[in-house]
């Protein structure tokens, strides 16, 4: 009887101990998903658009640079990948913090899709100048559009309070501003320009909002009120 209770202590320890390393490794993958929206303005309108001379952020498409022919494509395209990695780590996160609900993690398992779904993506690139490269990277696009649109949903139904109403304002927001952008194209003009990065920033930022309000509320719980 003396060797079980000297032994419970430990083993009670040991598990205090898995669960903060899985706690630690969670938040880890989630900061990859605010640290991707972070990197993802840097690269495009910040390195990639400043390497290019004469374009125009309020009227030029965002995929324009990480078309074939652009000036900034060295740099974007090894951030492909690094995006898709950090990307596909918060889908990941996001699963692994949400036991108990299940929208949340149908949501993390889309998100996860999302991510990896940016490899199809650098596959088919548009190609300047070159319109037989439209239709396929339209098709890919849709279908990353559609993982998106399908997350963001089911964070909606998931969540109750600010995070739902917020996700609900974000996803249409996004979801107006493309259908606009797509209207606008090809461009260039100053609705494509404006409405196509208002689209991709409601995106990024609520990537990062969820992130942060993920990363505060313990691993375990699945019925968050935020």
């Amino acid at each position: 009887m003396s060797i079980d209770k000297r032994r419970l202590p430990l083993r009670r320890r040991a598990a205090t101990h898995g669960t903060q390393r899985h706690d630690v490794t969670r938040k880890a993958l989630l900061a990859a998903g605010a640290l991707s929206s972070l990197l993802y303005v840097i690269a495009t309108d910040g390195v990639a658009a400043s390497m290019w001379d004469g374009y125009r952020r309020t009227e030029q498409m965002v995929s324009e640079l990480f078309a074939v022919g652009s000036p900034g494509r060295d740099v974007l395209l090894p951030f492909t990948w690094l995006y898709t990695v950090l990307f596909t780590a918060f889908g990941v996160g996001v699963w692994n913090s949400v036991r108990g609900n299940r929208a949340l993690r149908i949501s993390g398992a889309l998100l996860t899709g999302y991510g990896l779904w940016n490899i199809m993506g650098a596959l088919y690139p548009l190609t300047l100048g070159d319109d037989a490269s439209v239709p396929m990277h339209i098709l890919v696009t849709n279908i990353q559009l559609a993982l998106m649109v399908s997350a963001m949903c089911f964070v909606a139904a998931g969540f109750h309070g600010r995070m739902r109403a917020y996700s609900i304002v974000s996803l249409a927001a996004s979801t107006v501003m493309g259908v606009v952008a797509f209207a606008a194209a090809p461009g260039p003009n100053i609705v494509l320009g404006i409405s196509e990065r208002i689209s991709i920033g409601a995106f990024l930022l609520w990537v990062a909002i969820l992130a942060v309000v993920l990363w505060k509320r313990p691993a375990a719980d699945g019925t968050s009120q935020v």
